[in-house]
């Protein structure tokens, strides 16, 4: 099981290589189906991150953890091909999680040994990148904004929550905030 010094580790990795996506890569987001590019433009800044690492980590794109086709399967792995310990696992996609990918998120984390499974959606047509960070019963969503590269905390929603509760984090209700 990961402890929190090692998620935290991850998540500030995670946010170096969000900001050397949006410093040397940024016009991919003008390409059309662009997120193999994008996923792979971060998958080499966290690689680049990380090689010097004692922990011997690799970076891989689009691993089949599970064969099931209903699973959610993670766009990027950080993880030590030897011993199995996995550091970060990322879904990467265009736009909004659904519901249903966001709970299959929540089950994955439970189910794994990585240290931090997060989704990032890139968001192209908005000026921030949306971060869901599955924990063992809820999500937690940030905002990586593009202009300052601020990566702020917007808020959670606990796996049980109903879609009309008021604290829940929708699209209806992003709409209607911008």
């Amino acid at each position: 099981m990961s402890t929190k010094r090692s998620k935290i580790r991850a998540f500030e990795t995670f946010g170096k290589a969000l900001n050397l996506l949006e410093a040397q890569d940024s016009v991919l987001y003008s390409w059309p189906r662009n997120r193999v590019a994008l996923s792979h433009a971060l998958a080499t800044h966290l690689y680049e991150l990380l090689k010097d690492s004692d922990r011997k980590l690799s970076v891989d794109l689009c691993p089949v953890l599970s064969r099931s086709p209903k699973a959610l399967n993670p766009d990027i792995l950080v993880h030590n091909r030897e011993t199995g310990s996995q550091m970060l696992s990322i879904v990467c996609r265009n736009d909004y999680l659904t519901e249903g990918e966001q709970d299959e998120l929540i089950r994955f984390r439970r189910e794994s040994k990585c240290d931090l499974v997060l989704a990032l959606s890139f968001m192209v047509q908005k000026n921030y990148m949306l971060i869901y960070v599955a924990n063992e019963d809820k999500i937690e969503y940030y905002h990586f904004e593009r202009n300052s590269r601020t990566l702020e905390p917007v808020r959670s929603r606990s796996l049980g929550d109903q879609p009309d509760t008021v604290e829940q984090l929708t699209l209806d209700k992003i709409l209607k905030r911008r």
